[in-house]
């Protein structure tokens, strides 16, 4: 399926690396503390003087910190689909992978810091992906978040009849985009539908996870 944007494996890689709409959140937000049942395994940042920092510019690389849920509260079901289609790739990802229940073909990209993942489904394509690394931009205002997402609020706009949805959780910077065909599927203009697809994303696998 091709888009007005280029082939979905192309914009797969760019997407992961551009983390799409959360460039602002991603680089004005603190990252989430672990919750309840989760576990660190990212150090932060420590503390440092300004002298032994130097002066912040702005687009500096920081490594968000991770709160890795437990292995118990991945979804065996869709972890099962997404293993028969990349395999034990799934648990070299550097982030907790989330992703989509629908069932369909699957494609995983994965890169020092983040993952990338694709599930081509009947007249639509769910496209989710997650970073460890966030720019620095101290001096650029935030704008605030425009809906409320999975348990917080993130950032859902639509662009060239792409639905784009961005967010943190687990620490990590999130995105997730919906394309899809309106003459096969039904719900393709309704916002409403599109959240809930959002909203019923779940935790599949990651390395830092305990087994």
């Amino acid at each position: 399926m091709t888009s007005s944007r280029g082939t979905i494996p192309g914009r797969a890689l760019a997407a992961a690396l551009a983390l799409s709409a959360c460039t602002l959140a991603c680089s004005t937000h603190e990252a989430s503390p672990p919750a309840s049942g989760e576990r660190s395994t990212t150090a932060p940042v420590a503390a440092r003087s300004t002298a032994e920092r130097g002066t912040v510019i702005g687009g500096e690389k920081v490594a968000r910190v991770v709160a890795w849920p437990h292995a118990g509260t991945r979804d065996a079901t869709v972890r099962a689909q997404l293993l028969a289609s990349v395999g034990d790739r799934l648990d070299a990802a550097p982030v907790p992978v989330l992703a989509p229940p629908q069932s369909g073909r699957s494609t995983l990209s994965l890169g020092p810091s983040w993952y990338a993942l694709t599930v081509h489904g009947e007249g639509f394509l769910l496209h989710t992906h997650g970073s460890a690394e966030a720019r620095l931009h101290p001096h650029v205002r935030a704008y605030e978040p425009t809906h409320p997402m999975r348990g917080g609020a993130g950032y859902l706009t639509r662009n060239e009849e792409v639905w784009s949805a961005s967010w943190i959780e687990h620490g990590v910077a999130y995105g997730f985009e919906i394309e899809c065909d309106r003459r096969v599927v039904p719900w393709c203009d309704d916002e409403r539908a599109v959240q809930e697809r959002l909203e019923s994303l779940v935790y599949v696998g990651g390395r830092g996870g305990a087994r």
